[in-house]
């Protein structure tokens, strides 16, 4: 039997636990919360679904758009039909109506429709407890691009029996169908992150639709010519029958285990779509997130992801290409690729000079400390990453594209140029790259606006680009004739003399005209230096300017506290203090206890004080209350 004071102290004080493992432990504890995820019940998406279920409009467009969507696929393969078509055509015919219309209507609809998922809190009054209601950015990110995509997701299976009709002429089979809806999915999503992204960013519902079906209308357009252009392009060499922009759903069902297919008609879209998604979402979740907060570090870890989606995307296209083309096709895709460091330039133009002010939960370790410090939020450590980024992008697509040459093509005679061609653009670009980086980023913390600083960042680039070329054509308008032989003295400073060098080099040889790219190495890398140089020296200004004034409030705060009043109550005096010459020990008895028997009992307003604040303790009218002073501000009181 144990006793009362042994039962408390066993439950305080439980028996030690064996320290598991650091491997076990951290495993353990990301499944952990890979399973909190996964079962987590967002309340963002059973509240928007819910609303959007209980939408007259909703259900209207539900039954309205399935109702034209099948009488315009009937029409259309009545009027086939009528043909001399074979049945089987008239299928497939049927087939890409139906999935082309579908198309249609997510291009137009997704956006639009996701565009008032966070507007709408706003405009409702709402979005201020949606933040105060303790659920981070990402999870309300997360819940709204789920519901938004689960609600455009039933329209896709309200249109799925349409597509029957198809079977009733053949010349197409479930699995077709199975890939065309794949391919609805892998356009629903980014157009959903979309909307999702510009509804962070915008105030007005109304703008947010607008500038949601002024941009889709243009996209959908291209993007629906590029998937007819590429079926062209890919109907001779894989052996398609079918023709229309879902010419890969055949591909996918005939081939999908051919390593060209699977790469370039599977892998590559998925890696599109991914990354797409992600950055939207990560744009979204900047919106999301007040301005005192990290909002660049998914970014960062974004465009990790996109250089490596991008330099195995290139590896799967010099791979089924011919030998003969090598050399030219190398530069196409370096200058391709060169964009993606030129967008992370934008990018991370845009930080503040200084890093959030909010503080993390956890202490960060040594290494989050390090990279925090050196690569983490704020202008400095920002454009550091990004330098950094930009270089390794540019290195790996030069070995990327020079190790796949040799890989595939072993005994092709371009190797020498295509390598020089290559290496000349990637050198020259990175200086052109950074340039950009540091001046926008100086900009962004000169001009306080991340827009302006990207608007007046590429209006440079521009007028580097345009003023050369204006003034080559004034003073000899035929020195572009003998352009491969030697460029124009003027271009060498233009941001294009890599690009022309590298061309150059690629179609007439000559590996020794890499020098050439020398003049704007040069310049571009000074250029890039010294506004690197500058931006750092005025964020340490700031620093130490931000640093200085918390100083000098803390010194006001503290100078004000002292000269406040106190709110305890004042120590009473003894009226009748003891002579000198009294001992001390006979003063102390009377000090504590009852009240002196001296003290005269004529004074009856002061012998009743006592009795009155025993009765009422709590009267605040005995306690002198401080005054507030109306200069400090309310969170310094």
């Amino acid at each position: 039997m144990t006793t009362p004071t042994a039962s408390v102290v066993a439950a305080q004080d439980p028996a030690p636990k064996l320290p598991s493992p650091g491997g076990v432990s951290r495993a353990g504890g990301a499944l952990r919360r890979l399973a909190e995820r996964l079962t987590d019940a967002n309340p963002i998406l059973l509240k928007e679904m819910l609303s959007i279920l209980r939408t007259k409009l909703f259900i209207r467009f539900l039954y309205l758009s399935t109702g034209v969507l099948a009488i315009s696929v009937l029409a259309g393969g009545a009027s086939m039909a009528a043909g001399s078509l074979p049945p089987a055509t008239v299928g497939q015919v049927v087939f890409q109506i139906f999935f082309t219309l579908a198309l249609i209507v997510i291009v137009l609809v997704a956006p639009a429709h996701a565009a008032t998922f966070i507007t709408s809190e706003r405009e409702g009054r709402t979005y201020e407890s949606l933040l105060l209601s303790g659920m981070d950015a990402w999870r309300i990110v997360r819940g709204k691009f789920l519901a938004s995509f689960a609600s455009l997701l039933l329209v896709l299976v309200a249109f799925a029996p349409v597509v029957g009709i198809a079977f009733l002429f053949g010349g197409i089979s479930p699995l077709h169908v199975a890939f065309g809806f794949l391919g609805l999915l892998f356009v629903l999503a980014p157009a959903v992150a979309f909307g999702i992204a510009l509804s962070a960013r915008l105030r007005s519902t109304r703008v947010a639709i607008l500038l949601a079906l002024l941009l889709s209308i243009p996209t959908g357009i291209f993007f629906i010519s590029a998937l007819v252009g590429l079926g062209e392009a890919a109907h001779g060499p894989w052996a398609l029958k079918m023709h229309g922009p879902f010419w890969f759903a055949e591909a996918l069902g005939e081939r999908f285990f051919e390593w060209d297919t699977f790469g370039l008609a599977f892998l590559l879209p998925l890696f599109v779509v991914t990354a797409s998604v992600w950055f939207f979402l990560a744009g979204a979740m900047a919106g999301v997130r007040p301005a005192a907060e990290d909002r660049s570090t998914p970014f960062k870890v974004w465009s990790l992801y996109a250089l490596a989606g991008t330099l195995a995307a290139i590896v799967a296209t010099v791979g089924v290409m011919g030998p003969g083309d090598y050399a030219r096709a190398s530069v196409v895709f370096g200058v391709l690729a060169g964009m993606l460091p030129l967008f992370f330039a934008s990018l991370f133009a845009n930080e503040p000079p200084l890093p959030p002010r909010i503080l993390p939960a956890r202490p960060p370790g040594p290494l989050r400390r390090l990279y925090l410090s050196n690569l983490g939020p704020g202008a400095a450590p920002t454009t550091r990453f990004a330098a950094l980024l930009i270089v390794l992008t540019h290195a790996g697509i030069a070995f990327v594209v020079i190790a796949s040459g040799h890989l595939f093509f072993p005994h092709a005679d371009q190797h020498g140029r295509a390598d020089v061609a290559i290496l000349a653009f990637t050198v020259g670009n990175t200086a052109v790259c950074l340039c950009l980086l540091s001046f926008g980023a100086l900009l962004r913390v000169v001009l306080k606006n991340g827009v302006a600083a990207r608007v007046l960042a590429f209006g440079a680039l521009f007028g580097a680009l345009l003023v050369p070329l204006l003034l080559t054509l004034v003073i000899d308008a035929d020195s572009f004739n003998h352009a491969e032989r030697s460029i124009p003295p003027l271009m060498h400073i233009s941001p294009v003399m890599p690009m022309l060098v590298a061309i150059g080099i690629s179609d007439n040889g000559h590996p020794e005209r890499i020098l050439e790219i020398l003049t704007p190495v040069i310049v571009y890398g000074l250029l890039s230096l010294l506004f690197w140089v500058v931006l750092e020296q005025r964020v340490h200004s700031i620093a130490t300017k931000v640093d200085a004034m918390r100083v000098h409030r803390d010194q006001l705060l503290e100078a004000r506290r002292a000269l406040r009043p106190s709110l305890a109550p004042p120590e009473p005096e003894a009226e009748n203090e003891p002579a000198e010459s009294e001992p001390v020990a006979a003063a102390e008895p009377e000090a504590v206890g009852e009240p002196e028997a001296s003290e005269p009992e004529a004074s009856e307003p002061e012998a009743s004080e006592p009795e009155a604040s025993e009765a009422a303790p709590a009267e605040p009218a005995s306690v002198d209350m401080p005054k507030v002073d109306p200069t400090v501000p309310e969170d310094e009181t």
